[in-house]
């Protein structure tokens, strides 16, 4: 990030629940859970995540490919992601089924 830009929010900081149990979905667990992001074309996208335990991360681009991904993170900020010509983009948190986090995510892209 160059000294003078600044950063303009798309999400959070949120604290999300990962691991719930949930009889009403499949596998009795919400171990996957998805975040949309709206972006502006042209913008770099940041996203930082703070866990208190290991959880994978999945910053999706709008065409369902993956921009980045780590596995098994408790505290990083992947980034940066370029926007390209997209107007929305995601996160995905997935955890093992029985494994329960309190996640922290934001995210972010620099502001022109």
């Amino acid at each position: 990030m160059s000294l003078f830009s600044k950063k303009e929010t798309v999400y959070g900081p949120e604290t999300v629940s990962v691991g719930d149990f949930d009889p009403t979905v499949d596998g009795c667990y919400r171990n996957v859970v998805t975040i949309p992001l709206d972006v502006k074309p042209r913008r770099m996208l940041r996203v930082r995540v703070h866990s208190e335990v290991p959880i994978d991360v999945v910053v999706a681009k709008d065409d369902r490919s993956a921009a980045g991904h780590k596995e098994q993170v408790t505290d990083i900020v992947l980034g940066p992601y370029p926007t390209e010509r997209m107007e929305s983009m995601g996160i995905i948190l997935g955890i093992f089924r029985g494994d329960k986090a309190k996640v922290e995510v934001e995210a972010w892209i620099d502001k022109s």
